[in-house]
């Protein structure tokens, strides 16, 4: 994979207005649709889009009154991020593309994988020895980051290609590791992601303890609602997520590439105290 793993594109043409992210780490595309009707028209281009750059997906965010124009489309819906649009939720419609960049069926809301596993028993995390926990304040250190993990953080980049607003540092011995949050501040939402993902015991600990300092830090920016992505059968990850008290809202199929394959992720939502 190139650095360059993201990159955004703006469509202003007659009736259409989007912004597309383009994750090719991942093989998706998120749209952003600032002017209603068009439908139609709108989904050949994506589909277009999709062929032409070899993505396996398309997916926009709406009200729920906005998806339905969607699925008449051939959109379907996969889940939910509660209080996205801070008094309402966003509905995550989707369309799925083969190998051969053709539009692919599918039946939606995924249910639970035989071995999805998302509640664990409780682990008393201990301060590892050493830790270190900075955030970084320089916009280039945080833009190289995010350059540099090429598409490690799975959720983030999500509505922009700029650097993350925040990102902690973690550092005990000779382990290291990051979470980032990109801040959507009209909406009060954000978007959190942790690089590498823990696969190991220390390594969830030292997760664990970077994204409870991002936690802290979102809810003095009077942030609400905190989202997350995470394949459905990586158990780790699945941990440091229902450990800090995230639950799954929904379920988006062939959203994030493991290796060299797509698979199935989960949707993680959790509403801070501190939020209006």
């Amino acid at each position: 994979m190139s650095d360059n793993h993201v990159e955004m594109r703006s469509l202003q043409r007659g009736d259409m207005n989007m912004r597309v992210i383009i994750n090719h780490a991942h093989g998706h595309m998120r749209v952003m649709d600032f002017r209603v009707g068009g439908y139609e028209e709108k989904r050949d281009y994506l589909d277009a889009l999709a062929a032409e750059l070899g993505l396996r997906k398309a997916f926009i965010l709406v009200e729920k009154q906005d998806s339905h124009n969607w699925r008449s489309v051939g959109f379907v819906r996969e889940g939910v991020y509660p209080s996205f649009f801070r008094t309402a939720d966003a509905y995550v419609m989707s369309r799925l593309y083969d190998e051969a960049g053709l539009p692919a069926e599918k039946a939606g809301p995924l249910k639970p994988l035989a071995d999805e596993k998302t509640s664990f028993p409780g682990r008393k995390l201990r301060r590892p020895d050493g830790l270190k926990l900075e955030l970084l304040r320089d916009e280039r250190s945080r833009r190289t980051l995010m350059s540099g993990l090429n598409g490690e953080l799975r959720a983030v980049p999500f509505g922009r290609t700029e650097a993350p607003d925040l990102v902690v540092h973690a550092r005990s011995r000779r382990r290291e590791g990051w979470a980032v949050a990109e801040i959507d501040d009209s909406f009060g939402h954000a978007t959190l992601g942790v690089a590498p993902p823990p696969s190991r015991e220390e390594e969830l600990v030292l997760s664990a303890f970077a994204c409870n300092t991002l936690v802290d830090n979102l809810t003095q920016r009077a942030v609400s609602n905190v989202f997350g992505l995470s394949p459905a059968t990586d158990d780790w990850s699945n941990e440091l997520f229902a450990g800090l008290a995230f639950k799954v809202t929904g379920r988006l199929a062939n959203h994030l590439r493991v290796g060299e394959s797509h698979t199935t992720a989960l949707i993680w939502h959790r509403r801070l105290s501190g939020g209006s």
